[in-house]
């Protein structure tokens, strides 16, 4: 099932966030990317109008920010290639992946109009599971939605009934604070809620812990369920799927078919325009993402 567009209750949640702008009065910020783009010797120069105006949208109308993700956009990709790197649907790490856990964007929206990006881990699986891989399965399923429509807002939807704790060690403290900058400074994205389900009992206090490296703004937005009843306060049954008493279908289906539509992207990300820093006029910040870092030595009880 591919993305259902919003109807006219969600049109009318859209027109009213205060940075709505009509669609065409956004034709001139458009130009201006465009020719903004033409003049940086070190970004492609793009002329893809529908994507240069989901950029905008994500930025909130905004175009000095607008500009600033585009660049991040860009050049994050080539200085950590490992995050971004060879992501066709037939990659290695993609078949890897998910032997351990899955995701999908559910195909309807939120009444506020928000999309719901689910990632979950799965029973009796024979893999590694690889912290950075799934970083890397989440923005490519970012670009999926990006490349097809405006995301005025993202809930993540975690479900940890099959993840041990070694998962969630994986996500080093380095890992998780530059995940988090390439959000906030690389994706135009706005992050409108993180939801844990079906938690283990050493969850909350490790969330806790992955707050300090989380913006203000997002851990605001991070809310552990004990029970499901509690989640449809903020994501209605008819968006949730059925294994979350949900109505709107099986999650297995819509995770088959995000493997089967991502498929759509490969020649895309084959062709997909780099950065060459070697010509950026001055030397930006460079965002710092080594995996050095390691929870190990943190004791849960």
């Amino acid at each position: 099932m591919a993305l259902l567009p919003p109807d006219e209750h969600h049109q009318k949640a859209i027109q009213q966030l205060y940075f709505y702008k009509d669609p065409m009065k956004s034709e001139e910020d458009v130009d201006a990317l465009i020719e903004w783009l033409s003049k940086q010797p070190h970004l492609p120069s793009i002329t893809d109008r529908v994507w240069l105006k989901h950029f905008l949208i994500g930025r909130k109308n905004n175009l000095q920010r607008t500009k600033k993700v585009i660049e991040s956009y860009f050049t994050i990709r080539v200085e950590v290639p490992e995050l971004f790197d060879n992501m066709t649907s037939d990659a290695e790490w993609i078949k890897a992946a998910i032997k351990v856990g899955k995701m999908c964007v559910l195909p309807k929206m939120t009444p506020e109009a928000n999309r719901v990006h689910v990632i979950r881990s799965i029973e009796n699986n024979d893999g590694h599971f690889s912290a950075l891989n799934m970083c890397k399965g989440s923005f490519k399923i970012i670009d999926y939605i990006m490349r097809r429509e405006p995301i005025y807002g993202l809930i993540f939807l975690l479900d940890l009934k099959h993840c041990p704790l070694s998962y969630l060690l994986n996500f080093t403290p380095s890992l998780t604070k530059n995940l988090m900058r390439c959000i906030d400074e690389a994706t135009p994205i706005r992050v409108r809620g993180v939801h844990y389900v079906n938690p283990p009992k050493f969850v909350a206090r490790l969330v806790n812990f992955f707050k300090l490296f989380m913006p203000i703004k997002i851990q605001n937005r991070i809310v552990v369920h004990e029970t499901y009843d509690s989640l449809y306060e903020y994501i209605p049954k008819d968006v949730l799927p059925e294994e979350y008493g949900g109505t709107a279908g099986s999650i297995e289906k819509f995770e088959a078919n995000m493997i089967e539509m991502s498929k759509e992207d490969d020649e895309w990300y084959r062709n997909m325009p780099k950065a060459d820093l070697s010509k950026r006029p001055m030397q930006a910040r460079t965002i710092d993402m080594d995996m050095n870092g390691t929870f190990k030595k943190l004791e849960i009880d």
